[in-house]
């Protein structure tokens, strides 16, 4: 074999070699990405956790066998206005929702066109 054809194969396998850590790397790169956009996720997630543990931590504070029968009585109607405001508000959400699919203008609509 002549001297050529060995820098010919080795200019070649060093070409495949870099095309190949430049595929790898992009894949790398593609995965750091999503890892990024699952932590992102993953934060969300966990403040809105933290947000529900503290409203929970406030209802359970205490045991109610060690407060008075008012204060029992007070929390647990407090916890069930809350309950109901949140079904009030969405019903009221389904509510608006389906007003705006159903609703037809009839000043927009072409009732007779002629053709």
């Amino acid at each position: 074999m002549p001297w050529w054809s060995w820098l010919i194969i080795w200019v070649v396998l060093g070409l495949a070699l870099l095309v190949m850590l430049g595929l790898f790397g992009w894949q790398l790169f593609r995965k750091v990405l999503a890892v990024f956009g699952a932590l992102e996720a993953l934060a969300a997630k966990t403040e809105l956790l933290e947000s529900a543990g503290e409203t929970l931590d406030e209802q359970h504070a205490t045991l109610a066998l060690l407060q008075k029968r008012s204060e029992v009585v007070a929390r647990r109607d407090r916890v069930r206005q809350q309950a109901a405001d949140r079904r009030q508000a969405r019903h009221d959400a389904r509510l608006d929702r389906a007003r705006r699919i159903t609703a037809v203008d009839a000043n927009t609509r072409r009732w007779f066109e002629d053709n």
